[in-house]
C-alpha cells in the first residue's frame, strides 16, 4: 500500500452545533434535523467564506436511520445546505462517521477528481420521529438506543444486548488495566474522578457542550460539600466494576460539518487552514480483544497507517483526542500512540497534566462525556475542536501554545479504528 496522498489537502472551514436533546436542550430545542445540519453546514461554508454551490461533492454521514428517519441523507439535505445538483452520497462509519467522510474526502481533492468537498454528519440518538412527522419527535430510552446501535455488529452472532454491552467496554478494559499494570481498584477509582473532573472541567468552558456543570457544582447542587464524596455517592454507581455511571459516555443529539479543498486553494479563504497530513483506517468486529482487553488490534493498525503517512512521531503531538466512550480505553489507545507513557495514564490524570493548560492536554472540549456523543456527528465535533486549538480560538479552554500538530482518533462501533493528523500550514 503506497498509503500516501498525490497531493497536499486542507481542512478550509468547520462547523458543529450546540450537542444536547433536541427535545430539551434551548440552543437546539425543537430544532428538525434539517434545521440542525444546516446550521452546521452554514458555520463551516461560513468559514471557508464558501457558499454550498462552490462545493464539487458532498458526503453526508447520519448511522441511526431508526431514529432519523434520513435515508438518502444527502439527496434529502441539498437544498437545506445550498448543494443541489452537486455529488452526492450517503455513508456511515457508525461514530468514526465524519472523519472516515474527512479521509475519503481528502483522497477524492488529492486524486484530482474534486477540488472542494463538503462532509457533515447529523444524529439524533435522544429522541426518534413521531409516527411519520417531519417535525414532531418523542423520547427514546438509552437502552433503545443501544439496541440499535447493537446492529452494527456481527448481527449472525450477536445478540442484542443494549446498554449493558456498552458498560461492559469499561470494566472489562479497566479490570485488564488493573491487573497488566498492578493498579489497585481504589487508585483506579481516584484516577477515573480526576479524568471525569477534567473532562467537566472542559465542557463547562464550551458554550456548545452537553454538559456544562463541574463536578464540584454537581456536588454542591445534591448537597455534599466534596466532589469525590459525590463521585462515590449513589449518585454514580458502579455500572460495570470497577467502573461508575460517569466515566461513561452522553448521548447527544448534534452535527458537525467540515470543508475540504485543495491545500493551494485553501490558503486564500476567510480563515486559517488546517492541513490533512495523513489519516488510518482499520475494521473489524466484536470482542475488540484477544487476552489482553487493553490491546485493539484495529487501533493499532490505524495509528500505524496515520503516521506512517503523516511522517510524525508520538513527540510531535501537540494535542490529542482520543474516542472516549470508555474513559479508561481512551486512555490506553493515548498510551499505545507514545502520547502517555504506558501504565501512567491515571497519574497523568491525577496530576493534571490531562487538563487544557496541562503539557498533555486532551478532548479539551469535554469529550464523549462531558461534550456529549452524537454518534454520526462526533468525530467531526473531535476535528472542530482540534482546529480551534490549533487557530488559537477555542477561548478560556486554549491550550497556552497552539499546536502544530494534532492527532484526532475515534471507534466507529464495531470497531472502525480511525486515526486523523493534522498539521499547521
Amino acid at each position: 500500500m503506497r498509503n500516501q496522498l498525490n497531493e497536499r489537502v486542507a481542512i478550509s472551514g468547520v462547523g458543529c452545533t450546540h450537542f444536547g436533546d433536541l427535545m430539551e436542550t434551548p440552543a437546539i430545542k425543537d430544532m428538525s434535523l434539517q434545521e440542525l445540519t444546516a446550521a452546521a453546514v452554514k458555520e463551516a461554508l461560513d468559514d471557508a467564506g464558501l457558499s454550498g454551490q462552490d462545493v464539487d461533492a458532498v458526503f453526508a454521514g447520519n448511522a441511526m436511520v431508526h431514529s432519523s428517519q434520513l435515508p438518502a441523507t444527502y439527496s434529502q439535505m441539498s437544498k437545506w445546505t445550498g448543494t443541489q445538483f452537486k455529488a452526492g452520497v450517503h455513508f456511515e462509519a457508525q461514530c468514526s462517521t465524519t472523519n472516515v467522510g474527512l479521509a475519503m474526502a481528502a483522497t477524492a481533492i488529492a486524486a484530482g477528481v474534486y477540488d472542494t468537498v463538503l462532509v457533515f454528519g447529523v444524529e439524533s440518538t435522544r429522541s426518534k420521529v413521531k409516527d411519520y412527522s417531519p417535525y414532531e419527535r418523542e423520547p427514546i430510552s438509552h437502552q433503545q438506543s443501544w439496541l440499535w446501535t447493537d446492529m452494527a455488529v456481527n448481527q449472525a452472532y450477536g445478540v442484542p444486548q443494549g446498554y449493558d454491552i456498552f458498560s461492559s467496554y469499561n470494566g472489562l478494559v479497566a479490570l485488564g488495566y488493573c491487573r497488566k499494570h498492578g493498579i489497585s481498584t481504589e487508585d483506579f477509582d481516584r484516577g477515573m474522578f480526576e479524568l471525569c473532573r477534567t473532562r467537566r472541567l472542559h465542557g463547562s468552558m464550551n458554550p456548545k457542550a452537553n454538559i456544562q456543570e463541574t463536578l464540584e457544582d454537581a456536588a454542591k447542587r445534591k448537597g455534599l460539600s466534596d466532589a469525590f464524596e459525590y463521585w462515590q455517592s449513589e449518585n454514580n454507581p458502579f455500572v460495570a466494576w470497577p467502573s461508575r455511571l460517569l466515566s461513561l459516555v452522553t448521548t447527544a443529539d448534534g452535527a458537525s460539518a467540515m470543508v475540504l479543498t485543495r491545500a493551494d486553494a485553501a490558503k486564500g479563504g476567510r480563515s486559517q487552514p488546517v492541513e490533512v497530513k495523513g489519516f488510518g483506517i482499520s475494521a473489524s468486529d466484536l470482542p475488540w480483544y484477544g487476552e489482553d482487553p487493553t490491546i485493539w488490534k484495529n487501533d493499532e493498525r490505524a495509528v500505524e497507517d496515520a503516521m506512517d503517512m503523516s511522517g510524525i512521531k508520538a513527540a510531535d503531538i501537540g494535542y490529542l483526542h482520543t474516542h472516549d466512550c470508555s474513559h479508561i480505553s481512551g486512555l490506553c489507545t493515548a498510551e499505545m500512540i507514545g502520547y502517555l507513557e504506558p501504565g501512567k495514564a491515571l497519574d497523568a490524570a491525577r496530576e493534571g497534566r490531562l487538563r487544557f493548560d496541562g503539557d498533555r492536554p486532551m478532548s479539551t472540549h469535554g469529550g464523549r462525556h462531558a461534550f456529549g456523543h452524537a454518534w454520526a456527528a462526533s468525530a467531526g465535533s473531535d476535528t472542530y475542536e482540534a482546529v480551534l486549538q490549533m487557530r488559537g480560538k477555542a477561548d478560556k479552554r486554549q491550550i497556552a501554545k497552539p499546536p502544530e500538530i494534532s492527532v484526532i482518533h475515534t471507534h466507529g462501533y464495531a470497531m472502525i479504528g480511525t486515526v486523523i493528523v493534522l498539521g499547521g500550514m
